[in-house]
């Protein structure tokens, strides 16, 4: 499989990529051939690269690379422009085909303000280089396959149906011989009748040459669409049955493909109110993992809003169109428990439903199940979660045969699950299962700055739910609230103040007009204990701490505390040194 088969359409991907980015383009095959660029790398396009250290790493390993100062970096040292680079920045990712490295798409800045464009959002451009990795990848698949049918008419519409962009194949006169669904409702054709618009464009893209691409705007149905068309000749014996690719693509679809970390996608994170570096650096965080399919494990406090990130990374995600359902497993009888989470057949058991019942996982099917307080599932429950998660299947209760289903799991508890393991209480097989991705939401107490964030929020939320007009709090009860531990994080900040507005419904809330009202709710001493602190290094600090325990406790090496922690040997080794722990 070589990129240069398809060299129009990646030099078409390597503009719009410029187009968008602002930043040079280039693109390359597993031989270091230049397949396409744009700028001055343009003229230098099917010849073989020089100084492309680099990109051999991308192709060897997989994965995408990051040089922030090229010439100097550590994989530029074998390179004759070592210390004399043009570039002042590059990013790359390499473009895989059937699990080979088959090329690698290039960023590269020369100035300073290519530069800025190239590392303000590094992340967000990764994302969308591995989408045009994946569509690259895609357009090789569809260039063979499309090579292969050719001579079938109808097994080549069914490819074409397949493909999510408008397909024609049109004869020497512009005349349609076979088209796609994509296509027809991109140009507007409905029961075979195809608009003079479109007939007038389809004669003007037959021509001499071999291969065009171009950007056209029709008024369909008194609707203005802009499109981007590619022409390609299909091979033939002679001139009479000659014909045409056109492949068709909404403009707007392309943008929305090309969005950097999808603003809209993020929104999904803005009900979590929080304004600490330890808040924002958690939502930042759970927006990255909610683009994949892994399992996540939810941990924190009572109160410190488990399911709202939950719902939070399926509304981010791409099963956000399908259900989001939720279990809390610690709130159903044992005895239901079962039924509830993996339904059941007709007859299972008396009282059952005469029909059979669906379970939870099964209404989740193509979405997300949320296991809220998963600390309190009974052990022989553990077990048939196990299976689903490996199996990615469940039975009914009654049932014979297993039901496939596609469901994203993420879990909560309050609980120390990995103590529960240790003491037996929790399967240690599935802890592992379920902490393929750990969150750690912090208690309130440890993010002050979240305390008046969410006071004001919820003034406000109540101020409409009461049709009060509480100005807010005055400092001396900000000062209280402050010092106060909050051992039900924000669930009782908003219990604490939605009991404030059933007494006071305006003005400005103070120790003068809420003193006897706050002491009787929060039970508050005349000196009050210090609030302990916590941060997410304490966290990670006592959870490397229980991983060396534990390898010491079954008499596994210390290098096996990695796996366990989901890092690196010599990542482990250096947190170890660096939070001075004994081992």
């Amino acid at each position: 499989m070589d990129l240069l088969n398809i060299q129009p359409v990646v030099q078409s991907i390597a503009d719009a990529i410029a187009a968008v980015l602002k930043i040079e383009v280039e693109i390359a095959n597993h031989h270091f051939i230049r397949v396409a660029g744009t700028g001055e790398q343009k003229v230098s396009v099917l010849y073989k690269m020089e100084g492309d250290l680099v990109y051999q790493s991308a192709i060897r390993t997989g994965q995408p690379v990051i040089i922030k100062n090229p010439g100097f970096a550590e994989v530029c040292e074998r390179c004759k422009f070592f210390q004399n680079c043009a570039e002042t920045g590059e990013i790359c990712t390499p473009i895989i085909y059937e699990n080979q490295s088959i090329g690698v798409i290039g960023l590269l800045a020369f100035n300073e303000d290519q530069r800025q464009r190239l590392f303000e959002n590094a992340d967000g451009i990764l994302t969308f280089l591995g989408k045009m990795a994946d569509l690259l990848s895609s357009k090789l698949h569809q260039h063979y396959l499309i090579q292969q049918l050719t001579r079938s008419s109808e097994k080549m519409v069914k490819l074409m149906n397949l493909v999510n962009e408008g397909m024609i194949v049109i004869n020497y006169k512009g005349r349609i011989n076979e088209i796609n669904v994509k296509a027809e409702i991109l140009l507007g054709i409905e029961n075979k009748q195809v608009p003079e618009s479109v007939q007038n464009l389809l004669k003007g893209l037959v021509g001499e040459f071999e291969y065009t691409k171009q950007s056209i705007t029709l008024t369909l149905n008194s609707v203005e669409k802009t499109l981007f068309l590619t022409k390609q000749e299909l091979s033939s014996a002679d001139s009479i049955n000659l014909e045409y690719l056109i492949t068709i693509q909404d403009v707007n679809e392309i943008r929305n493909l090309a969005e950097i970390a999808s603003e809209e996608q993020k929104k999904a994170f803005d009900n979590i109110i929080g304004v600490s570096p330890q808040i924002r650096e958690v939502k930042e965080y759970a927006y990255k993992v909610s683009q994949s399919d892994s399992t996540i494990l939810i941990q924190g406090e009572s109160g410190t809003g488990k399911e709202e990130f939950a719902r939070a990374i399926h509304s981010s995600s791409m099963r956000k169109e399908f259900p989001f359902i939720t279990v809390n497993c610690g709130a159903i009888p044992e005895n239901l428990l079962e039924s509830e989470l993996f339904g059941y057949e007709k007859g299972a058991f008396t009282g059952a439903n005469s029909k059979g019942k669906p379970g939870k996982f099964e209404l989740a099917h193509k979405g997300t199940i949320f296991l809220d307080e998963i600390g309190e599932m009974p052990t022989l429950l553990q077990v048939k979660l196990l299976r689903v998660l490996q199996q990615r299947e469940i039975e009914r209760l009654g049932g014979t045969n297993p039901i496939a289903v596609d469901v994203r799991v993420i879990a909560a508890t309050h609980k120390d699950l990995y103590k529960m393991v240790l003491n037996g209480e929790f399967r240690e097989d599935l802890f592992f299962r379920l902490n393929v991705i750990p969150i750690i939401i912090p208690p309130l107490r440890s993010r002050k700055e979240d305390i008046l964030a969410l006071s004001e929020y919820f003034v406000s939320y109540y101020n409409d739910h009461f049709h009060a007009n509480v100005l807010g709090f005055g400092k001396d009860v900000k000062d209280l609230i402050l010092k106060y531990q909050w051992k039900g994080n924000v669930r009782e900040l908003k219990n604490f103040i939605e009991y404030l507005f059933n007494f006071i419904t305006n003005g400005w809330v103070t120790m003068d007009n809420a003193a006897d009202l706050i002491q009787r709710k929060l039970k508050i001493e005349k000196e009050n204990s210090a609030t302990t602190s916590f941060s997410l290094i304490e966290m990670e600090k006592d959870l490397i701490k229980k991983a060396l325990q534990f390898v010491k406790a079954e008499n596994l090496n210390i290098e096996d505390a990695s796996e366990l922690l989901g890092i690196g040997r010599a990542t482990l080794f250096r947190k170890i040194k660096k939070y001075q722990i004994d081992i």
